[in-house]
């Protein structure tokens, strides 16, 4: 009963997060749902797969993602289309969400835009490793891990992303990154 009662609460704790990792990825929110389900559910079957795992929301993250990637082989092989996209570039669309109250406010709706304009300037793999590094706080040798990069590659990536940045939106973006 209590490990029942620790894996609600891991769930309660995390499931708004990885929902929204797995819509930015360009799943489809039901699927998403369901991949999320489907590793609570394998969690909850075998209670020794957490009893090794040192980050829960590491873990939760990759295995989602990894989930929606089974997911998505096993829809393309059932309608027979031949899938030549990579997994490696998957779309990562990212889109601020703001309080209603605050949208109304111009301020906000101003930074909001300036945010997404400056998120829409990066590649699909720039977004998904800036969402990584400064939304979920992740270290780079955990996202290198999600990514299956290597750590030198992961470096260089928010490097190249945040330069990129810096470039075409100039001291708007330090101070956005300051506040990170």
């Amino acid at each position: 009963m209590k490990a029942n009662k620790d894996i609600s609460y891991i769930y309660n704790l995390y499931v708004d997060d990885l929902f929204i990792y797995g819509t930015y990825l360009g799943f489809e929110r039901e699927v998403v749902k369901d991949a999320i389900h489907d590793v609570f559910v394998k969690i909850t079957i075998d209670s020794g797969l957490l009893k090794d795992v040192s980050d829960i929301k590491f873990y939760l993250f990759k295995s989602v993602k990894y989930r929606l990637f089974d997911l998505h082989k096993k829809s393309m092989r059932e309608i027979m289309i031949d899938n030549t996209e990579s997994f490696e570039e998957l779309p990562f669309d990212i889109e601020l969400n703001v309080e209603d109250s605050l949208i109304e406010e111009e301020e906000q709706l101003k930074v909001k835009n300036e945010i997404n304009l400056m998120l829409d300037s990066l590649t699909n793999r720039q977004r998904e490793i800036i969402y990584l590094r400064y939304v979920q706080e992740y270290d780079y040798e955990q996202i290198s891990e999600l990514l299956k990069i290597n750590v030198h590659s992961c470096r260089k990536l928010v490097s190249k992303a945040i330069l990129s940045l810096r470039e075409k939106f100039g001291i708007l973006i330090n101070v956005l990154v300051l506040l990170s």
